[in-house]
């Protein structure tokens, strides 16, 4: 399952909301990898994450391979999506 997520964070994927989607990864049993441009990390890898440089505006890919999909595709789009 694919989807893409355009953030509306103010933070972007910086700091405290790229630990918070970090841990949020990890507790999946899932594979879960994420794009921004040209660059594809794993979404359990804080370092990934960061590198991905993405602020508010960005769109990004998250790509979920595993049963719980459409709860972590929800729980991503939910948390990406905060303003303030």
């Amino acid at each position: 399952m694919q989807v893409e997520i355009t953030i509306t964070n103010p933070a972007g994927l910086h700091a405290r909301p790229a630990a918070e989607f970090v841990k949020r990864a990890k507790a999946s049993p899932s594979k879960i990898t994420v794009t921004s441009g040209e660059k594809t990390v794993d979404a359990k890898s804080m370092l990934g994450i960061l590198k991905l440089g993405a602020t508010q505006g960005t769109t990004i890919s998250v790509e979920v391979d595993g049963d719980d999909g459409d709860q972590v595709i929800a729980d991503f789009t939910a948390l990406l999506s905060v303003e303030g």
